[in-house]
């Protein structure tokens, strides 16, 4: 098995143009996926001509991270890898941004990514997620009422972070390790249900499980289709998001709905990607408030979250910053 899932992970990054020759980061947290990820670039990384560096972001949110960090930092020093830590109090971060414990650790976590792929120069990042993190993400997303963008949100490669081990599930890296006696951690939190996807991991998969065994394979399937639809539409979106754009500054988007594509699923992507450049936010807004703004009438104004009104005049939607 060995010998396969290297050759495996091998055509995968290479049928996906994954990685470049030159400078790789990899993100290692110390547990079972980021550390066969480590080992398995460690080993072809001759034939791919790449140079490693293992990141790891110490969350300080457990007794054992500090440990976790020092077994990081012991297996690059063993591997003869280039190793760089950071760490923040998200506990205190989240507290004063009024955010959730886990988005403030993945906002200060990507941060620490691109500021080392900055000082280290760094072509990419590879991250550690796998097929059944896909499933959960699936179905966590889907559960708060996500786009078909939102509900395929962890891509095989977006800027600067790839993904290649996105088609392995987590049993297939765990007999991976045992077979090769590698050592890693076990976060302790991972098993605290006071996290939704903790919950939808220990709970909701296990229920769904008993309708369908293969209910990871059947979610992973599910998102790929889904997943290339949506990158067609978001390809079409952005043609017409062009075609049609009048006008762009800071305070305001003005996009000609004569020149806009007429298609509904098309249409909501250009308004949304509006939104979002003039916020000048990641985050998409959410369908009720597109609706608002697709069902918009000539003399009527709509106000978004307090953030951005946006009419029709002219037979052009007109976007303004508040």
């Amino acid at each position: 098995m060995t010998d396969t899932i290297i050759k495996r992970l091998e055509k995968f990054i290479t049928d996906n143009r994954l990685i470049q020759k030159g400078k790789l980061g990899i993100g290692v947290s110390g547990g079972p996926d980021s550390v066969f990820l480590l080992y398995a670039l460690n080993s072809i990384k001759e034939e791919l001509k790449i140079e490693l560096h293992v990141l790891h972001f110490n969350h300080k949110l457990r007794n054992e991270a500090d440990s976790e960090e020092n077994f990081v930092r012991e297996l690059s020093k063993k591997l003869n890898i280039h190793f760089v830590s950071d760490f923040y109090n998200i506990e205190a971060f989240a507290e004063l941004s009024r955010l959730s414990v886990e988005e403030a650790s993945r906002i200060k976590r990507y941060e620490f990514f691109e500021k080392s792929a900055k000082r280290f120069d760094l072509n990419s990042i590879a991250l550690a997620h796998t097929k059944n993190d896909v499933a959960e993400t699936f179905l966590l997303n889907m559960l708060r009422g996500a786009s078909s963008k939102g509900l395929t949100s962890l891509k095989i490669k977006r800027g600067i972070y790839i993904r290649p081990v996105l088609f392995l599930k987590k049993d297939e890296i765990i007999s991976f390790l045992n077979e090769n006696n590698i050592q890693f951690k076990t976060d302790s939190s991972n098993f605290q249900t006071k996290f939704t996807r903790n919950r939808i991991r220990l709970k909701l998969m296990n229920e769904l499980s008993k309708f369908n065994p293969n209910i990871t394979e059947t979610l992973y399937k599910e998102y790929t289709i889904l997943a290339r639809d949506n990158d067609y539409l978001e390809n079409q979106a952005e043609k017409s998001f062009i075609k049609s754009l009048t006008l762009f500054n800071k305070q305001t988007i003005i996009l000609d709905l004569n020149k806009m594509d007429k298609q509904e699923a098309v249409k909501s992507r250009v308004i949304s990607k509006a939104a979002q450049k003039l916020l000048n936010t990641p985050y998409s807004i959410s369908f009720d408030n597109i609706e608002r703004i697709m069902t918009l009438k000539k003399g009527k104004m709509v106000v978004l979250r307090k953030k951005l009104k946006a009419y029709i005049q002219n037979n052009r939607l007109i976007m303004e910053k508040l």
